[in-house]
């Protein structure tokens, strides 16, 4: 997982369950432009063109992170919580990024709620998400 929105929640999930150990190696959480940059070399000329809560740097933290771990499945997410809009995205507008081996799916997605629960609904899609593509591989 690569965590900006969900600041670990998605990896602490995951390791909340018994053997998460036997697929789960590592994930990051870069809540800071400098963490996306530094831990998983995403582009800043990316961030400042497009934005950090982007698509496009969505896909940036993808890459880094298929990069570094080589993992079959990877997350990035990245957007608003609240309680206020920034850079011109509303609260709720959240970039989430599935890489299934080498197939990439980026997904915009308005979430209503306060910040936990906008969070919350976050790490309900990205699991749901994942299991509908493991249901299709078996």
């Amino acid at each position: 997982f690569s965590e900006s929105i969900t600041g670990g929640l998605l990896s602490s999930c995951l390791t909340n369950i018994k053997d998460a150990s036997k697929v789960f190696e590592m994930g990051f959480i870069v809540y800071s432009n400098e963490a996306k940059i530094r831990l998983l070399n995403v582009n800043p000329e990316i961030i400042d063109r497009f934005g950090v809560y982007s698509k496009n740097t969505v896909e940036e933290m993808l890459n880094g992170n298929k990069a570094i771990t080589n993992a079959d499945i990877i997350v990035a997410v990245s957007g608003i919580a609240g309680p206020d809009k920034i850079e011109g995205y509303e609260v709720g507008e959240t970039y989430i990024g599935f890489m299934f081996k080498r197939e990439k799916i980026i997904i915009k997605n308005i979430y209503i709620g306060n910040r936990e629960e906008i969070r919350l609904k976050i790490v309900e899609f990205c699991f749901g998400e994942i299991l509908k593509k493991l249901k299709d591989m078996i």
